[in-house]
């Protein structure tokens, strides 16, 4: 058996013993304070979750930050003039985090929205 890290966990702060040579980052018993009677387990992988949600790498934010370079690139090879480019980046900020929120929306048009010529549209609509 391997005593785990010095340090005490993240949701109950116990210390506890592993049985295999995996790095255990939460115990199994009941993490203190939850009303819905949940393990540290349980939570820890909700938490996990929520952070692979938030990472740099996932899908939705891969295709917001594709567009945000084109949109600067673009800008600097002069095909946008700086005003239309502070609506595009706007614009495709406020769909990527509604596309974070609303899975419906993330699963169904966004990727369509995100287009840049999609974003030019609605931009120049906007300024009118």
């Amino acid at each position: 058996m391997f005593l785990a890290s010095s340090k005490p966990f993240s949701i109950c702060g116990r210390w506890f013993l592993t049985t295999d040579a995996r790095h255990t980052k939460y115990c199994g018993g009941l993490a203190p304070g939850d009303e819905r009677g949940r393990t540290c387990r349980q939570i820890g992988a909700k938490l996990g979750r929520a952070k692979r949600e938030r990472a740099d790498d996932h899908p939705i934010k891969a295709i917001y930050n594709r567009r945000m370079n084109t949109i600067l690139q673009s800008t600097k090879r002069k095909k946008l003039d700086e005003n239309t480019a502070q609506i595009m980046k706007r614009l495709a900020k406020s769909k990527m985090e509604r596309a974070i929120s609303d899975v419906d929306y993330a699963n169904g048009s966004y990727k369509q929205e995100m287009e840049q010529s999609a974003l030019l549209a609605e931009a120049q609509k906007q300024m009118k």
